[in-house]
């Protein structure tokens, strides 16, 4: 997992292979020290997948909608 606690900490681009949760297709998601962003070249989907470190790997959820 990048460190992004700092402010001078670069951006970083990754894919989530079909983690888009509208269609399935891959996700492009960028972690910077705003939060992570992602957003869908297939549907338009975007959103804020929340990214957790578990002792089994990297954990993705996603909030629901806010009315």
């Amino acid at each position: 997992m990048t460190d992004v606690s700092h402010a001078h900490a670069s951006p970083r681009d990754y894919t989530l292979p079909e983690g888009c949760p509208a269609c399935g297709a891959d996700l492009p998601v960028r972690v910077s020290a705003a939060g992570t962003h992602g957003v869908c070249k297939h549907c338009g989907w975007f959103g804020r997948p929340l990214l957790t470190v578990t002792h089994q790997g990297l954990r993705i959820t996603y909030e629901g909608a806010q009315a």
